[in-house]
């Protein structure tokens, strides 16, 4: 591959700069949308971006006692997963590398932030920030087992752990939503929890604990933590598009690039709305939610694809 191509789609498209300005977009549309749900204006379009903008801006502050390499590292550790997890997915466009076990590979990846997120409640040693981590790693043991066994529906229907040989059954069968709709809600359910959205936005409740692990983080670091959020929304909304909405969508052509975009509004308008309708539930409500009711409902959905 010539060089020049190669860096404009890692740094231009389908790479980060877009990836960036995707994400400013769909966290405006976030804001503007629960405002809309809530009888309020909303913020103007480049409010994100300003945002971003003035944290970067700010100066860089942390309490004493802090392990500052550990503050550094973990934002960084968190965005670079997101990042390299954002280059297994094709975006519209030609195939990316696969390989069997990239699903697997992609997973893990999009588990880090979240782990990185409880031990940043740690390092400051703040007690907002450490009730803050421990309420993250409580609820992450609930939502990654659902996300994971809820997504493992469409590697078991393919056949395959590659994100290839997923899209290609789709291709040859159909998109994976008609039969597995109840898989695609589950899997919504754990992409909630793994970005902290309501109603699991229990390890950063503002009325309780500020801004939970974050509440010492500012500047820089902040930025990048806030950063590393909206494009795990990209990320994980393209991730559920390509697992369940392959056969919509034609890579290498403009009217597949438009498709799939839109599918990325109409996920995010959904995630709004759940933001803007259900209350945060508590910790104990949250573990039963998931453990009583739908990971039980994600086996007995993956027994049905395998007898299928």
């Amino acid at each position: 591959m010539n060089l020049s191509v190669l860096i404009f789609k890692i740094f231009i498209f389908p790479g980060f700069l877009f990836l960036l300005v995707t994400a400013l977009f769909l966290h405006w549309l976030d804001r503007k949308l629960i405002a809309r749900f809530h009888g309020r204006v909303g913020p103007p379009w480049y409010q994100p971006l300003a945002d971003l903008v003035k944290l970067f801006a700010k100066e860089d502050i942390l309490p004493s006692g802090t392990n500052l390499i550990f503050a550094a590292l973990l934002p960084l550790i968190s965005f670079a997963s997101v990042l390299t997890a954002s280059f297994y997915l094709p975006i519209a466009i030609q195939s990316t590398p696969s390989f069997q076990g990239d699903f697997i590979v992609l997973m893990f990846l999009l588990s880090m932030p979240s782990l990185m997120y409880f031990l940043a409640g740690w390092v400051t040693q703040g007690v907002y920030s450490v009730i803050g981590g421990n309420r993250s790693l409580l609820q992450y043991f609930s939502y990654e087992v659902l996300f994971l066994l809820a997504m493992s529906g469409t590697a078991i229907a393919s056949g395959s752990w590659s994100l290839a040989d997923i899209r290609l059954a789709q291709l040859k069968e159909g998109p994976f939503i008609f039969p597995q709709v109840v898989g695609f809600l589950l899997s919504l359910a754990g992409l909630i929890g793994k970005l902290k959205r309501e109603p699991y936005d229990i390890p950063k409740a503002k009325s309780e604990v500020i801004a939970g692990a974050l509440t010492e983080f500012s500047g820089k670091k902040l930025a990048l933590w806030y950063l590393t959020i909206q494009l795990q929304t990209v990320v994980g909304l393209s991730f559920l598009i390509h697992c369940f909405f392959s056969g919509f969508w034609q890579m290498n052509t403009i009217g597949g690039f438009f498709i799939f975009f839109l599918l990325l509004v109409i996920l995010q308008g959904i995630l709004s709305a759940i933001s803007a309708i259900y209350a945060r539930l508590r910790i104990d409500q949250l573990i039963h939610l998931n453990w009583n009711i739908f990971i039980p409902l994600t086996l007995l959905h993956n027994i049905y694809i395998l007898l299928i």
